[in-house]
């Protein structure tokens, strides 16, 4: 749980610093991965930016939006009679970009 909450939590952040900065995917990967507009390696609890997809639909219309989607990242859980990895289910966030 407090993985996915970690993950869920980078997600947030990033959306809504996109919501006002939406011009570059690339940045908002990585606020998701890093917690700031750049960085190298591994992200926050071994998050790859394979695992992190940034769109934008809509743009220059009411519409518009940032989604992000983090999928396919692993984690270990410790419960006697249920420990091993596991993937986690797919975080989704979308917040509109103020036009």
């Amino acid at each position: 749980m407090f993985f996915h909450q970690t993950l869920e939590f980078q997600a947030r952040s990033a959306v809504r610093y996109a919501a006002v900065n939406p011009g570059n995917l690339t940045a908002i990967q990585n606020m998701v991965l890093y917690n700031q507009v750049s960085g190298t390696g591994p992200g926050v609890l071994g998050l790859q930016s394979s695992n992190v997809a940034v769109t934008r639909n809509g743009q220059g219309t009411t519409a518009d939006r940032i989604t992000i989607v983090i999928s396919g990242y692993q984690y270990s859980l410790f419960v006697p009679g249920w420990s091993g990895n596991y993937t986690g289910r797919d975080i989704t966030v979308t917040l509109p970009v103020e036009n």
